[in-house]
């Protein structure tokens, strides 16, 4: 900044320091409500974008209150920052050239201005910056609606999201979460995607440099405060083998009486597959080929969040799958292959376009979606009165079969099932398919004296 030696000397020499601490409090109010949020103070002193104006004005200000003084004795300029921790509410500061002093002082009411706009962040205010920064990172918008919906159940009604976050310790967040925990029975898993939300946020916050640390990545929660996910059957996820077998009379029966109903040989085709059912009604023409099937893209339901904050579904065809597996290979059985004919037949008959971009499962010469295959599942679960299973149930049969096998490798079977994971493909895919009986006559035949 160039200012006239004689000018400065004006604003100096006349202005002795008389401000007790009330009025160095309402001196840095004054200053800091002169509109330089990111135009005068927020900027570094060297900014053009500050007018030499508003600079003059910035420094002008400071020394209607501040003794700022050039002294011979030791050929420095000094002045006063206001200081809440300094025992006379204000700390010397001093520098060789006055241009050196106004940097300092510039910068001094830019690291204030900063820490009022800091105290001023709530997560109310700031969740909808970063829910619009977490849907850039993912093109899932069913995962994003997932989160919005944790917001409004576990946030919106929380005094938490109307506090300084800047002020929150923590302590203060550890409670909370535990609160969290304890008060809705949360299992692991529910409170990691609950508090995924503050969590990135705060983490947002860091990296815009608005925060200084994310306090909520400082403590952990004791496992013993989670309440355990109950355990279900293997009845309630799988097929058993006499459940199975009488499934597949039923779909066979249903497709030769009606081959209108698509839908039953998707049921039996899936039961050698162990497909997603979103994979499953995404097949084309051109992904079977000399008795093997390729799969590469899915259904998925994607969400549009309205203005009045709503959420509106609508189904397109993605060409990726579900994990990170990437697209597999999987060997089609001669039984499958028999019925995929058949469906092709059907849909020749019909009119229907077989092209290889043509999709396999149409219903009115349109793609079946996922809601229809497990409508079949409904309907033949309840017509043999068992626990109502859908295609995820079929996938886990198909799945548990192949694992079953003691000639087919763990990675074969966790390529087959698209996951790369050994734990989750063992937790959620390897099932017990006896019934009681067949149970007690196994154990019978290998423990018995």
């Amino acid at each position: 900044m160039e200012i006239d030696r004689p000018t400065v000397q004006d604003w100096c020499i006349q202005v002795q320091y008389t401000s007790s601490p009330e009025i160095i409090k309402n001196c840095l109010q004054e200053v800091l409500s002169e509109g330089m949020m990111y135009s005068q103070v927020s900027a570094p002193a060297d900014n053009e974008d500050m007018t030499k104006k508003q600079r003059e004005n910035i420094i002008k200000k400071h020394m209607e209150q501040f003794t700022t003084k050039y002294y011979e004795s030791d050929n420095r300029w000094h002045s006063f920052l206001p200081d809440e921790n300094h025992p006379r509410k204000m700390r010397p500061i001093a520098k060789r050239k006055f241009e050196d002093l106004e940097k300092a002082i510039l910068a001094y009411y830019e690291e204030q201005e900063q820490l009022n706009n800091r105290r001023k962040i709530t997560l109310r205010k700031f969740y909808p910056e970063w829910f619009q920064y977490k849907w850039q990172e993912t093109n899932n918008s069913n995962y994003m609606k997932h989160i919005d919906g944790e917001w409004k159940r576990y946030y919106l009604d929380d005094e938490i999201i109307d506090k300084p976050i800047i002020d929150l310790t923590t302590l203060d967040l550890k409670n909370w979460a535990r609160n969290k925990i304890v008060s809705n029975h949360m299992t692991k898993k529910q409170y990691y995607n609950m508090a995924i939300i503050i969590r990135q946020s705060f983490d947002y916050l860091v990296e815009l440099g608005d925060l200084p640390v994310n306090h909520f990545a400082e403590f952990k929660i004791n496992a013993s405060l989670f309440t355990p996910p109950k355990p279900k059957e293997a009845a309630e996820r799988v097929f058993i083998e006499d459940e199975e077998k009488k499934l597949k009379q039923i779909a066979l029966q249903d497709f030769e009486e009606h081959p209108e109903h698509i839908g039953a040989a998707a049921v039996l085709i899936n039961l050698s597959l162990g497909l997603r059912v979103s994979e499953l009604v995404a097949l084309q023409w051109k992904d079977l080929k000399d008795g093997y099937l390729q799969i590469r893209r899915m259904e998925q339901k994607q969400w549009e969040q309205l203005p009045d904050g709503t959420w509106k579904a609508y189904l397109t065809v993605v060409d990726h799958t579900k994990s990170t597996a990437g697209t597999r290979t999987l060997y089609v059985v001669s039984t499958s292959v028999a019925l995929f004919e058949q469906v092709r037949a059907f849909n020749q008959r019909m009119g229907y376009d077989c092209q290889p971009d043509s999709y396999i499962f149409l219903h009115d010469n349109n793609r079946i979606t996922a809601n229809s295959i497990d409508s079949y599942y409904e309907r033949y679960c309840k017509m043999l009165g068992i626990a109502k299973k859908g295609n995820h149930g079929a996938r886990r049969t198909a799945l548990t079969k192949i694992a079953d096998n003691p000639n087919i490798n763990l990675k074969d079977a966790m390529q087959w099932a698209g996951h790369r994971d050994v734990k989750t493909f063992i937790d959620h895919y390897c099932y017990s398919r006896y019934s009681d009986e067949q149970k007690k006559a196994e154990l019978e035949k290998t423990l018995n004296l």
